[in-house]
């Protein structure tokens, strides 16, 4: 059998192990692995040192060297388990889920009282934020507007509840995000870079604080 022959054989075999394994009979098996080597046009002759005109293959015999199907699979089965992936650790899940965890941690170093500008605590006073939206909101655009910082994330939004005194929400990315998609406020495509749209832009400087009734 030529190398090309040989390499095209070792890709079919796991579908042909699964044929064969679907007849309970040796000879049917042997037809069949017969039947489906052939389509792929490969002579079953010279598989295992077997050639066709071996009494072996005029059914006088076992065929040595063809394996039947259900032995055939539990090769295939064991070369692809000795290259699986081990199941992880009990520890090693604990470390994978410790690090896929988001770090929200609050930036440092923000000046939330810059000077010749409105703090930020006047600035809440102000505009009076009700709901966890209209305060994600108020953050970003105080970073955006007032601070004029180019790159405004999540911890930069912690930062702004720390200092408003305010409970952080469960999840501050998750939060942000249903902002954006509830109310078009804000542009969460980059977390790294929060944006307020000028539907945000416009509620925070005309309809902030809510008018009372």
């Amino acid at each position: 059998m030529g190398e090309q022959e040989f390499d095209k054989l070792l890709d079919s075999m796991p579908r042909i192990a699964e044929s064969i394994n679907a007849f309970a009979s040796e000879e049917v098996q042997r037809q069949a692995f017969e039947a489906l080597v052939g389509a792929l046009n490969i002579s079953p002759a010279g598989i295992g040192g077997v050639n066709h005109e071996s009494p072996a293959v005029n059914g006088n015999g076992p065929i040595a060297g063809i394996i039947p199907g259900e032995a055939l699979a539990e090769i295939i089965q064991g070369d692809e388990d000795s290259e699986s992936t081990p199941e992880p650790t009990a520890t090693e899940k604990r470390r994978r889920k410790a690090k896929s965890k988001r770090d929200w941690t609050a930036v440092k170093d923000i000046g939330f009282r810059p000077e010749g500008k409105v703090s930020f605590k006047e600035f809440i006073e102000e505009k009076r934020p009700a709901t966890i939206d209209q305060k994600g909101l108020l953050a970003v655009y105080y970073f955006e507007q007032v601070l004029e910082l180019d790159e405004i994330g999540v911890g930069h939004v912690m930062a702004a509840y720390k200092e408003a005194v305010w409970r952080n929400p469960r999840n501050p990315e998750n939060a942000l995000q249903v902002t954006s998609s509830r109310n078009h406020w804000l542009d969460t495509s980059n977390m790294r870079i929060i944006k307020t749209t000028q539907r945000g832009r416009d509620f925070v400087e005309h309809d902030m604080p809510a008018k009372k009734k």
